[in-house]
Formats: C-alpha cells, structure tokens, sequence
C-alpha cells in the first residue's frame, strides 16, 4: 500500500498533512449533501478511512489533536457566543430541568445497568454512568447553518450540555481524585475558590477588556479577531488550570462576549467562518480517527457491551428529551431537536474512559466498545438534527413571514463616504436578520463637470468599506442620484425605491438658527412621511450598553409607533444592549402590550413620567456608553409637542459627546397644499405656533421662579 504513494504513509510532512485535511473538509460534505445525508458525517467518516485504523494516511498527532481540541473549543464558543440571552434568562427553569434530567436519567440508568447487567464493580459502573450523561454539540453547526440557534430548544440543549458537561467533569475528578487518595477538605477548597475566581475574570473581566479594545480599535477588524481568538484560548486554559475541561472554558467565553459581538457584524462572520471552514471540520475529521470498527467484532463481549452501551446511551438522551417535551408543552420536532443536539458522545465521552482506562478502573472491552457508540450517536444525532432542524427552520420561516407586515427597505443618505461607518452600523443592526432587501446607501451629487468621477468615487469607498466591515453582509448596495438640490435628491430617492426607513446623520456643525436640524435634515423630514432616524453617533453598535428611550404623550397613536419599536427591538438585539423606556402611563401600556404580543422587549425596563419637565432629567441617566433615543412626531401630527424639540436641543447643547438619536414615526402619507387651496381658511398653522410660543414663554417665567426659589 506504501508503495502507491509518492510520501511515506503515515503522512509526516506538515504541507500535505494540511492540503488533505483542507481537501477533506472540502469534498466529502459535498458528497454526502448530494447523498442526502449531514456533511458532518462525511467528515468523521473521512476521519476512519483516512485515520491510523484505516488507510493509515493520517497520523492522529499533536498537530491533529491541537486542531481539534481547537475546533471542540469553537463549538463550544460558538455555542455561548449565538445564545440570545433574554431567550436563556427567560427559560432559564426550562434550561435547568432539561440539564437535569439529561444528567441524572442517563447516569442512573447507566449506573444500574452496568452494574446488574454487565456485572462491572462500582467504580467502573460510575465511570460509565458519568460517560452516559455526558454529551458534546456535533451537531450544533447544523443548527448554526439552519439558522435556529436563537429557538428555545436549541437554547434548552446548549444550556443542558453546559450543566451536565459541568456535572460529569466535576464527577470525574472527584473519581480521579478518590482513586489516587487525593479527595480531602483541601482539594474542595481550591477548586472551589477557584471556580469563582475564574467565573468573575471571564464573565466580568472580559467583557470590561473587550468593550476598550472594541472601543479604541473599531476598524481594525481583523485585530478584533485574534483579540477574541486569544481570549476565548485564555479562558479555555484558565478552565483547564483550575482543574475543569477547556470546552468549559469556552463556553463561558462566549457568554462573556455575546453582547459585544452582534450577529450581523463583520467580526461574527470572520468568527463563523474561521470555525466552519477549518477548525470544526478538522475536529471532525479528527475525531473520526478515534473510530476502530475492527475492535467491535474482537469477540462477543465486546459486540453485546457495544449494544447494550449505544442503544441506552441514545434511549437514555432521548426520554430526557420527552419528559422535557411533556413537562413544558412542547411539539415533537422541538423534542426531537434537543434530542439531537444531546444525543451525540464524543469529547467528554473520551475523556471519561480514556482516564478510566488509564486509570485500570475499566478495560479494554468497554474502551472498545465506546468506539461504536461515538460512531452510531454522531450519525444519529446529525440525522436528527438536519431533518427536524428543517422542518423547525420552516416553521419559523412562515412565522417571520407572517409577521413581516412591510418589506424593509433601508436608505442611508451620506455626503462624506469616510463618515459612513457609524450610520451603516446602526443600519446593519437594525435590519431583520435574513432579510432579502438590500441596505441602500446614498449619494447625491450636484450636477457638474466632475459629477461622474465623484459618483464613482464615492460609490467604490462606500463598497470597499462595505465589503471589509460587513463581509457576510452581501445585500449593501451603493446607490446615487444627480440633481439640483441635495434634499430633493433623497426626497425622490425614497420616492423611487419605495423606502420606509431613513437613517440620517446629523452634523451640528451645519444647523442654522431657524433650522431645528439643518436646513437639509429638516427638508427632508418635512417632505417625507418615513420612518426616520437622525443620528448623532459616537460608536458602533457592539459598544452600546443601554438604550434610554424617552416617548412623548400620545406617540402610540402614530401609523408607524409599532415599527420603530421593532426596529428599536431588532437594534437592541443585535447590538445586545438593554433597553430603558420612559413615558406616560398610557404609552407604557400600549409598549407593554406590544411587548406581549410580538414577544419583543423581554427584559426592558420602564419608568413612569408625570409632567414634561421630567423628560429634561433622562440625560443624567445616560452613560458614555449608552444610547439616548428621543421619539419625535413631524409637525401638525397627533403627538407633535414642542418640549420634545426643546429637550434634543438641551441635550445636544449640554452633552455634546452623547450619543443621540431623534425617531420620527411614519406618518399617513402627506398632502401637498396645493391639494386643499380651496380650504385655506381652515388653515390651524398660526394658531399651533402662537401655542407653542405660548408653552415657551410659560416655561421660561416658570424656570426664572425657580431660580429666585
């Protein structure tokens, strides 16, 4: 066989090693997806025909075993890192009794069988118990590709890992330590004291670091990567230091970092892509290279251990599911995908009897034995998972659908391209995540000799930014218009595309003294009837905390009050930050009620305003990190009020480093003058100003009565 080959096998030199692990992890997904089956199988089967018990093309060495430990650490990073934390807090007692029952059903019924069944001693049977309960994500990178990570029950399954891993690792330990004398007082001690030095580094500590390094470096991007890279490998060693597994770790890794990291960034993309392209295929691949099918069939003790092992492995994952399903209500397909997030052995399973082996606590039997149940429960659990995971993607699909009442049609107008960076942000975070509907960038030039060259110019800085800070964010298309007029250029573009939002930027610097905004921002609200943002931003979306939202009186009765709160939603989301609202009782209500109903807004909070003067204390609340969103109404509409107006000036004049954003509503559609020449005796303007002049002068003799008192 060596003889066929141009390199003595097993492969040594690290160029072919890597250029085959590379044309693995490229051809046989491919080849089992026209099969119909999960790539991730295709990978560990490469593993055993590739692997040293196969054609012995590959060794299973360091390099081998540092890849994959690499790519089990991603999974489990990746797994921390896509959680939707409101989703884990608000079913948290759901996570925790799944974690539960995952642990405790498999281990007894392990413990018990091994023990009455296969007659092993009690230190061998709780080894197996422990390898029963425990169980790695494999299949949560189809989970990850079928976009469901953010569903309850995949949140359920990752949440449940994390506490039996926990368990079944601590459980080892105690094990390790009781079979070499060591388990006393001190070693309590250390490893708890330790854990929770080690919890308050990464889950507080991380974050701290990352929200500076994000702050002070947020166009390196590819520094942002080997800055997260390097801490999710710290964490990793600090869990392995204190005495707990890596993937722990991880884990928690991801957790520290999931609310600076916003899905539909360009840092996410680099992270997911690093993961599924190379370091999760070569944990599969290297984990294939564990399977030796040879063994099974050594005698007839090895094959019934075999049986007996995998099918109460998969039974005793599977009716931790179904009590989960009937305890909580939930459909069989939501059942079955946290059956197959959790039915699949292999990591932590290998640590368990490898150390046990090691140890002389089992033989070879039952190491053998464990080869086919890692083989038959990686298959199991990625059938599982790709075939319900579909159905569920579907389901979800159908909902999103329904609830999308209008297309989201996203226009970005900017005069200087170099300044875009913050207005695209807060665009990409606020866009629904799988949205078709390209992001529009703006450009609108007078028309001149060098109107060409300027349009091309501008439109190639705007792709090229575009293309570096938001790789997977394919739908940000560049457009321009020509005409006499900047403000009319955009009004007629919004025309045109059939816009809905638009995202402004707002330049102090080119506000006039009869203008609230600029001649040119004002132009354009006051002859569009869109939803509107006009932007102050200091920041990209990954470092905002808190959003303080301040909504005037009767805003609810706005057409488009429930689209800018679903934006708000979809922005808090992605940039996982929280979110403050303060207003009225009455918009508190109709924003609770919504909140129920679109399940948006879980974990908000809401502060009661009583007179208009409490809107100007907000400010005080905001920190350098947060957000102030200020709900407006375009004039002559319901909820038009001019103390609004009055506090975004007091703001931006006594804040001027906070971070602003002024949310116009949609209006009904406008109605040019010239429609109701007929009716200008009806015309209310004069009254409306002389009022608000009126509420100006009352609240300035008011204020000059405080100051005397």
């Amino acid at each position: 066989m060596e003889h066929l080959f141009l390199f003595d096998l097993p492969l040594k030199q690290p160029i072919p090693i890597f250029a085959l692990l590379l044309g693995i992890a490229l051809i046989f997904p491919l080849i089992f997806k026209k099969l119909k089956m999960p790539g991730i199988i295709g990978l560990i089967i490469a593993g055993m025909i590739f692997g040293p018990h196969g054609l012995n093309i590959l060794q299973r060495d360091q390099s081998i075993v540092l890849l994959g430990s690499v790519g089990l650490i991603y999974i489990m990073f990746l797994a921390g890192l896509e959680l939707d934390i409101s989703q884990i807090k608000l079913n948290r007692t759901r996570s925790i009794t799944f974690g539960v029952f995952t642990f405790i059903i498999p281990f007894i019924f392990g413990l018990f069988t091994s023990i009455y069944i296969l007659h092993f001693n009690i230190l061998a049977s709780l080894l197996i118990a422990l390898m029963f309960a425990t169980h790695t994500l494999v299949a949560y990178p189809i989970a990850s590709r079928l976009g469901i990570v953010s569903h309850i029950s995949v949140a359920i399954a990752v949440g449940g890992t994390i506490i039996t891993d926990t368990a079944v690792l601590l459980g080892l330990g105690i094990i390790t330590k009781y079979s070499t004398g060591a388990l006393d007082f001190w070693f309590w001690t250390k490893f708890l004291s330790s854990f929770a030095l080690f919890s308050v580094t990464v889950l507080w500590g991380f974050p701290y670091l990352a929200r500076w390094f994000f702050k002070n470096f947020d166009e390196e991007n590819y520094s942002q990567f080997v800055f997260v890279f390097a801490l999710v490998l710290l964490s990793a060693f600090l869990a392995e230091f204190i005495g707990i597994e890596g993937i722990i770790g991880a884990f928690f890794a991801g957790m520290a970092l999931n609310r600076l990291i916003p899905h539909n960034s360009g840092l996410m993309s680099r992270i997911q892509f690093a993961g599924n392209a190379l370091f999760i295929p070569f944990f599969l691949i290297g984990a294939g290279m564990l399977i030796d099918l040879k063994v099974v069939f050594h005698g007839f003790d090895t094959i019934k251990v075999a049986l007996v092992l995998t099918f109460l492995a998969l039974f005793t994952k599977w009716f931790a599911a179904y009590l989960t399903q009937k305890i909580f209500s939930f459909s069989s397909i939501e059942r079955n995908i946290i059956f197959g997030l959790s039915s699949s052995h292999v990591a932590a399973t290998i640590a368990v009897i490898l150390i046990g082996y090691n140890l002389k606590i089992i033989d070879a039997t039952v190491l053998n034995s464990t080869v086919l149940l890692i083989l038959v429960t990686c298959i199991v659990a990625s059938f599982v998972t790709e075939f319900y995971g579909r159905k569920l993607a579907l389901i979800e699909q159908s909902k999103q659908k329904k609830q999308e009442v209008q297309e989201q049609r996203i226009l970005v107008p900017c005069s200087n391209p170099n300044n875009i960076d913050k207005l695209l942000d807060f665009a990409v975070a606020c866009k629904t995540q799988g949205s078709e509907t390209p992001i529009f960038p703006l450009t609108v030039m007078m028309d001149d000799d060098a109107t060409e060259f300027n349009i091309h110019h501008h439109n190639k800085k705007i792709e090229t930014y575009a293309r570096m800070a938001y790789p997977n964010e394919h739908r940000i298309t560049p457009t321009s218009r020509v005409d006499t007029n900047i403000a009319d250029g955009i009004v007629r573009a919004v025309k045109e595309m059939l816009v809905n939002v638009v995202i402004l930027g707002w330049n102090e610097k080119t506000k006039k003294s009869n203008a609230f905004f600029g001649r040119l921002i004002d132009n354009v609200l006051e002859h569009t009837a869109q939803s509107a943002f006009v932007c102050r931003l200091n920041q990209l979306s990954n470092i905002t905390k808190r959003v303080h939202v301040a909504i005037q009186k009767y805003a609810e009765f706005e057409v488009g009050f429930e689209s800018i709160l679903a934006l708000l939603n979809q922005f808090t989301k992605n940039a996982g930050a929280k979110v403050s609202f303060y207003a009225q009782q009455n918009t508190i209500n109709a924003i609770k009620h919504q909140s129920r109903s679109n399940k948006i807004f879980l974990d908000a909070n809401f502060h009661t305003i009583d007179s208009n003067d409490d809107y100007f204390t907000i400010p005080t609340h905001v920190g350098s990190e947060d957000i102030f969103l200020v709900f407006n109404a375009r004039n002559k509409t319901v909820s038009y009020h001019s103390y609004v107006e009055d506090l975004v000036k007091y703001t931006a004049r006594k804040y001027p480093a906070m971070n602003l954003i002024v949310a116009y509503p949609q209006q009904n559609p406008l109605v040019t003058a010239e429609d109701f020449m007929t009716y200008d005796v009806l015309d209310s303007s004069f009254i409306e100003e002389n009022i608000n002049v009126y509420t100006k002068i009352k609240r300035f003799f008011a204020s000059m009565g405080n100051d005397k008192r």
